[in-house]
């Protein structure tokens, strides 16, 4: 098969373990299955969203294209660092290996599949942020201590969220950690990043993204209830239940669009924001499939079991961020407020 075609299967989350083996993948595709890159995706557009802001706000400009391009790298390396240890961490606090573990079933595990050994998947991790954190010294310098802020951060999230005694996934809090790390973390940092100032209303532009974002996990999160009830995980799902977790889902994404429209109203967000709301169709779509049960079993031919939910989830995010993207885009050549 031709590889750049195994990059987009991966990219665009199609990729079929069970009909491609991970060890018949190329090396760049074991990386893109490792680092589980078809959630990088939202860590571009969280920088990409900055960028327009702060566009919008300051006129384009050459210079800053340099600290975006550095800011996008560094947040990408940090996302495969963070989804490196978390594997690791599950493997080593038993949660991955347990018997009919969700992971293992719809994506090969770095170590558990036979891609690379404990110690190296621990490795890997460490070079990713190693390379992050070299990124984060250079923006250091070129912007001041606050970068040193928002790196310890974001640090602190990636420890805390799968490692270190009381991992935030375990205790109901992953899911909240994931909102302020894709929304105000990251908008917030990237806009600093690449203008050297940071307006209080950035943060607030930030939520409508922050909360779709965060709604991908719920829906991984719903679809490993059982799992995680057996072994004691306490996601919010869990502790939630299934039916009020598909509610919330579905406050979530009503708050994402609604929050861009109090923000276009307080003219936080200009006009063109509004182009979101062509993704309504989709949610439409979302909520119809959330109030249909799960099936007991995997339809024939349905590739991707146990997961359910989480796809449509995910596609729903992904249309919501390049609508709001392009909302953004069309605003720089029409910066017309309410």
């Amino acid at each position: 098969m031709n590889p750049v075609k195994i990059w987009y299967s991966i990219l665009s989350g199609t990729y079929d373990p069970k009909s491609l083996p991970v060890e018949k993948l190329d090396p760049f595709s074991r990386w893109l299955v490792a680092t589980r890159s078809v959630v990088f995706v939202m860590t571009a557009n969280s920088v990409l969203i900055a960028l327009l802001l702060a566009s919008i706000t300051f006129g384009l400009r050459q210079e800053f294209i340099f600290p975006s391009v550095l800011c996008m790298a560094g947040l990408i390396l940090a996302h495969a660092a963070s989804n490196l240890f978390n594997d690791y961490w599950d493997a080593k606090h038993g949660i991955d290996t347990s018997e009919g573990y969700f992971r293992p079933a719809y994506l090969p595990h770095p170590s558990i599949s036979g891609m690379m050994s404990q110690n190296v998947l621990f490795s890997v991790g460490l070079i990713h942020l190693l390379g992050m954190l070299t990124i984060a010294a250079y923006l250091l310098m070129l912007r001041g201590p606050q970068v040193l802020l928002f790196t310890a951060l974001g640090a602190a999230f990636l420890i805390a969220y799968a490692g270190g005694p009381l991992p935030l996934k375990k205790i109901g809090l992953g899911e909240i950690a994931v909102f302020a790390v894709w929304g105000p973390l990251m908008i917030g940092g990237s806009f600093y990043v690449i203008t050297g100032t940071l307006p209080s209303w950035v943060f607030l532009a930030s939520v409508p993204y922050g909360v779709s974002v965060s709604t991908v996990l719920f829906g991984k999160h719903i679809d490993k209830i059982d799992y995680d009830t057996k072994i004691g995980v306490k996601t919010l799902p869990v502790v939630l239940g299934e039916k009020r977790t598909k509610q919330a889902i579905k406050v979530l994404v009503a708050l994402a669009y609604s929050s861009i429209l109090v923000l276009v109203v307080l003219h936080f967000l200009p006009l063109p924001s509004l182009l979101a709301f062509l993704a309504i169709p989709r949610a439409v779509v979302l909520f119809r499939f959330l109030d249909t049960p799960r099936p007991a079993e995997p339809p024939k031919g349905y590739s991707f079991w146990p997961i359910w939910y989480l796809g449509s989830v995910f596609t729903h995010n992904r249309r919501f961020g390049a609508l709001f993207i392009l909302g953004l885009v069309v605003s720089l050549v029409v910066p017309v407020y309410v």
